[in-house]
């Protein structure tokens, strides 16, 4: 049998079409099709100029034909079910309004960033016309307006970084300020997008802080946030003065970050912690845990980076390295980038380094040691 709503729609359709005419202009393709018998199993004399009083006798049979459908339908479920039906679809309601709430949140956001990526971006080419000027920028810890200045160079893992004209500054004025405010905390926080590697950008800061004397040990311990939350924090003792790195820190429980924030504090285990992850999943979380954003002062957006931006750091990275490479090799590495999400670093340095490897191979077994990057390094 059909279900009510379907006997309905089906009443309904030859109620519309006997009371408008089969010619009516403006009856539906499904109206025009129906055949005749379907016409006269609901009105056997319809016409279009029927009285008011069959129209009234009309309507009147299908109510009447609908109620005895209604009557007829087998009822399966019992009142708990039916209840427990409208709980679940109340629940599913819930779980759906929170998914638009979400999308709506990510939408004005990505909005807002576009805005301020486009605002950027003219500053940015403001900047290279007038590049013998003094930059100002804004001290993350006290709100003042300070000079920019430069990154120190004993920072030589995040010099690359500095060539990309939307991560620079950010990269710069992190370590300056650090710098300038060492009782202050050091924890750094790396923006990226759906899909990015992050982590190699938090190994960089790591070592940076190392070689600038800002941690006391070279030591980097990485994990990602599912591990971090199962984990004893005992584990890290033997991190003691060095960095530790999350990944997908969206996902790390409050509890667990503020157990490691305490953990990694000087008077404790003297560590620093960067966080890495997708810049949506870790806006809602300090969003929603706002008591720890005061232990993460320093924020590095590198969600913004394009294929251009990602040649820049695959030039600085080969220099970095000690190696030299001619215009053909970075097209044949511009062309890798196709096949990675937009902006992964993690993967485009492991290509890179892939080359290196073996452009290291094939000068040994010729007995040089060059560090000329050839062709066929790269396939």
């Amino acid at each position: 049998m059909k279900k009510p709503f379907s006997n309905a729609y089906e009443s309904i359709k030859k109620l519309l079409k006997n009371l408008f005419g089969k010619k009516g202009e403006e009856a539906t393709e499904e109206a025009e099709a129906l055949s005749e018998e379907q016409v006269e199993e609901a009105a056997p004399e319809a016409a279009p100029e029927m009285s008011s009083d069959d129209r009234e006798k009309l309507v009147e049979e299908v109510l009447a034909s609908l109620e005895k459908e209604k009557k007829e339908e087998p009822k399966t479920d019992s009142e708990p079910d039916v209840k427990k039906a409208a709980d679940k679809s109340k629940a599913t309601m819930t779980e759906e309004q929170k998914y638009e709430e979400e999308v709506r949140k990510r939408a004005e956001r990505a909005a807002k960033r576009e805005a301020e990526d486009k605002k950027k971006e003219a500053e940015e080419v403001m900047s290279s016309a007038t590049s013998n000027r003094v930059r100002w920028v804004t001290d993350p810890v006290t709100g003042e307006e300070i000079t920019l200045g430069k990154l120190p160079a004993e920072a030589t893992y995040l010099k690359k970084y500095t060539r990309i004209q939307t991560t620079s500054d950010d990269v710069i004025l992190s370590i300056n300020s650090i710098l300038k405010h060492p009782d202050m905390p050091k924890n750094i926080v790396i923006l990226g997008r759906n899909g990015f590697g992050t982590v190699k950008v938090g190994e960089d800061f790591a070592r940076s802080f190392y070689n600038l004397g800002l941690v006391t040990s070279d030591k980097i311990a990485k994990t990602k946030a599912k591990q971090l939350n199962k984990m004893g924090l005992e584990k890290l003792s033997a991190l003691k003065g060095g960095c530790l790195i999350v990944e997908n820190a969206g996902l790390v429980s409050f509890d667990k970050l503020v157990e490691v924030i305490k953990d990694s504090a000087p008077e404790n285990n003297n560590y620093v912690v960067i966080l890495t992850g997708e810049i949506d999943s870790l806006s809602n979380f300090f969003e929603e845990n706002d008591e720890i954003v005061d232990e993460f002062i320093y924020l590095i957006d590198i969600h913004k980076i394009k294929d251009r931006g990602m040649m820049h750091l695959a030039k600085g990275y080969v220099k970095e390295k000690g190696y030299t490479a001619e215009k053909p090799i970075f097209d044949r590495l511009k062309e890798s980038l196709k096949g990675m999400e937009e902006g992964n670093i993690d993967r485009f340095i492991a290509r890179i380094d892939e080359v290196l490897e073996k452009c290291d191979a094939r000068e040994a077994a010729a007995g040089s040691s060059s560090k000329q990057i050839q062709l066929e390094d790269t396939n």
